[in-house]
């Protein structure tokens, strides 16, 4: 009876090893199998319920939905109703239009002024300016007349000075007549230094010449102004003389 019961315990640890390894290899590739359970009493196969393994191939567990997500709300822009004015009527629009006319008159009146304004100034400034001007000038003009008169008053004194000491020493020949004349170019230093004096026309008698350039060059220094503009005169001057007197010089 002991071999018996032996024996038959060999014969349910190879069937339960069996099962074990089958099982083994069936939950790597495939949904889990039932599971035996055997006791000393009798055999009792107890079953897994499929899809409670989380790998189970079978049954698949329902995934959860995602919360609603709850929509935006919209809000509608706010719309501030226009103003609408009423529109003026004929007398109004005429009466502005008037006005816009009366104004731009008077703006344009005022522009104009302006312009005449300004015009009549640079009128009364130019007539004074060339008033001023001509007046100036015409000052000028008496101021170099009367001081051209004054040098000419003081040229025609040292000229008779001078033609008095050329007379004094000038010997004229005794043959020679005493109606013709000579021409004489003289040049003076300041002081009245005769520098030198050339025939430029002659009398037609080379005594006479020869007796006149001799007293001008014994007469030197001649008589001359001291004020060198009234000098500038007698630096180079041309002299005319005949033996009756010197008669007239030309500068």
């Amino acid at each position: 009876m002991q071999l018996r019961s032996k024996k038959y315990f060999v014969y349910s640890m190879g069937f339960h090893a069996a099962i074990l390894c089958l099982l083994i290899f069936n939950l790597d590739t495939t949904s889990p199998l039932p599971v035996f359970e055997n006791t000393n009493k009798q055999d009792v196969i107890s079953a897994v319920i499929l899809g409670d393994v989380t790998t189970s191939k079978i049954i698949k567990k329902p995934e959860p939905k995602p919360a609603p997500v709850a929509p935006k709300p919209v809000v509608a822009p706010i719309v501030i109703p226009k103003k609408v004015l009423p529109l003026p009527s004929h007398e109004t629009l005429a009466k502005n239009l008037l006005n816009d006319i009366n104004k731009t008159k008077k703006q344009q009146k005022k522009i104009n002024d302006k312009k005449l304004q300004a015009a009549f100034k640079k009128h009364i400034k130019e007539q004074a300016e060339k008033s001023l001007r001509q007046q100036l000038f015409d000052e000028k003009i008496k101021l170099e007349a009367t001081k051209s008169r004054e040098s000419q008053g003081e040229v025609n004194k040292y000229k008779a000075l001078i033609l008095q000491a050329i007379s004094e020493r000038w010997i004229v020949p005794p043959q020679a007549n005493k109606k013709l004349y000579c021409e004489l170019m003289i040049r003076l230093a300041p002081g009245g230094m005769v520098l030198d004096v050339q025939v430029t026309k002659s009398s037609g008698d080379v005594s006479l010449d020869h007796s006149a350039r001799a007293a001008v060059l014994k007469a030197s220094p001649l008589p001359v102004p001291s004020d060198p503009d009234a000098f500038s005169a007698f630096r180079q001057f041309v002299l005319k003389v005949k033996p009756e007197n010197v008669i007239s010089t030309d500068t």
